[in-house]
This record gives C-alpha cells, structure tokens and sequence, in this order.
C-alpha cells in the first residue's frame, strides 16, 4: 500500500509534463524547417544588401544600397508601375473569381468537383506555355488581330496588344486566377446557405446580400486569395520580360537585371528585401482589413 501511494504522485507529476512537452516536440521539426530554410536565408540576404561581413564580400555596414534604390526616380517609376500593374490584376481576379466561386459552391451541382480538378489541371499547365501562348494571341499577327482584320473591324493590327501593360495585366490575371478562386471557394462552402434564405426573407436584395452578408464572411478567403497572389505578382518577372515591353518593366525584371545582367548583387538584395518588407505590411493590412470587414 505504501509503494502504490508512493507511485501515484510521481506518475501525477510525469503525465502534465509529457503533456506540456509533447506540443513542443511536434512543433520543434517545423520550427527547425522554418528556421534553416526562412530564417536563415534571409538573414544573409539582409546581411549581403548592407555589405556587412565576410558573405557579403566586404567588411563594412552601408545603407547606400537602399538610398540608391530610393533616390533613383527609375526605380520610383518602376515601383508605381509595378504597383498599377499588380493592383488592376488582382482586381481583375477578385472580379472574375467570386462569381466563379459562387457558381461552385451553390450552383454547380455535380460538376463541382470535376471542374474544381480540371480548374486545378489548367493550372499545372507550364508557365511559360501559357504566356507563349498568349503572345500568340496577343502579337501582331495573333489570333486576336487576324480574326479582327478579316473581319473588318480594324484596318491594321493592334500593337498594344502585345508588349505593354495591358499586355502583362492579362497575361498575371490568367496566370493566378485559381489561386484567387480557390481560397474564396473554400470560405463560401463553409457558410450556412439558410443564412441568404433569412436575407431574402427580411426583404433583402441581392446586391444587399451580397455586400451584408456573403462579402464578409468570405473576407478570409479573400485575404488568403491576396496572400497567395498579390504578393507574387510584384516579384513576378517571367511575364513582363516576355510580353511587358518597355512600359510594362516591373520590380521583379529590376531584381533580375540588377543580378545576372549587371552583377550587383548587393543592390540585388536590397531591392528584395525592400519587396520582403513591403510584403510583410501588406500582409499585416489586409489581416487587419479582413478582421474589420468581419466585424461589420
């Protein structure tokens, strides 16, 4: 009897323990994977953008990376087209993917799963297929301009078709539609379809659902769609090299240029983690935007 009353405090005090410990054990392999992968890698891409010790290849602490890129009115131009160009795509996405969304979740039945997976399949299709393919559309002796000159519609081609802005707005806002649709998608199959029905039933119309009721509970789906696309598109430079031109020059083409064309690493990097940072706060913003908009 005095060895079992012995015993049980022991196994008492073990039990909460390996309680505790046993959260942190699971989360000490993504921590490490997050560490040697995220952590790591962007501290040397911020100790290579301040010239600062050995992996840097100079031995000094300088900020001129940065004044450069923001004294530079180029890189300004740059950062604003940049900014045009991501914002009216994202846009265009938002428009696009919440119907499509809508049409998923409550109105197609049976093909719901099917046109989810070929939505998914189309977007397995290599990248750059799909902007080649676009330039064969866009160009001036695509498919777009010949089917409207034997038409008669138009006399010449459209060159700004091809290699401008309108150019890359369409080429990004095709390139990451699912990614938008998705996350939204996923937020409305969790809402209570009764909830319209009480809408509908307190006299409301569909643009007053829409805007009352279903936007803010699909806010987190949105703000999922942003992270996963918005971000992206300002680092994206594939696109605007081959059908950007010269008006459609983003961040992500000044990245590339200022390290394999003029081998200025240090600016480089500094350019992205300006782009880190930038990310970094818009992230923050459309969380706490997509909170307030739930609270409405």
């Amino acid at each position: 009897m005095e060895a079992s009353t012995v015993a049980r405090p022991v196994g008492g005090r073990r039990g909460p323990l390996r309680r505790a410990l046993l959260p942190l054990g699971f989360m000490s392999a993504p921590t490490l994977l997050l560490v040697v992968f995220f952590l790591v890698p962007m501290g040397i891409l911020a100790v290579i953008s301040f010239e600062w010790g050995p992996l840097s290849g100079h031995s000094g602490f300088t900020t001129a990376n940065f004044t450069t890129l923001f004294d530079d009115p180029l890189y300004r131009r740059v950062a604003l087209t940049t900014f045009e160009i991501a914002t009216i795509a994202m846009l265009v996405q938002l428009f696009v993917a919440v119907p499509v969304a809508y049409v998923l979740a409550y109105k197609s039945g049976k093909l719901e799963v099917p046109l989810l997976l070929l939505m998914v399949l189309a977007d397995e299709l290599n990248p750059m297929v799909r902007i080649y393919a676009w330039r064969m559309l866009l160009g001036k002796e695509g498919i777009i301009n010949s089917g409207l000159m034997s038409l008669g519609v138009i006399d010449h081609p459209i060159e700004a078709l091809l290699f401008s802005k309108f150019a890359v707005i369409v080429v990004l806002s095709t390139s990451y539609v699912t990614y938008t649709v998705i996350p939204i998608y996923a937020s409305m199959k969790a809402i209570d379809r009764g909830i319209f029905e009480a809408a509908l039933d307190l006299g409301a119309g569909w643009w007053t659902t829409f805007r009352r009721v279903l936007l803010p509970l699909i806010m987190p789906g949105v703000f999922v769609a942003l992270l996963l696309v918005y971000i992206p598109l300002f680092t994206d430079f594939a696109s605007p090299t081959l059908v950007g031109g010269t008006s459609g020059y983003m961040l992500g083409q000044s990245v590339n240029d200022l390290v394999l064309e003029s081998g200025n690493l240090n600016g480089g990097a500094a350019l992205s983690l300006i782009l880190l940072i930038a990310s970094g706060l818009f992230a923050a913003l459309a969380y706490k935007l997509a909170k307030i908009r739930q609270l409405d």
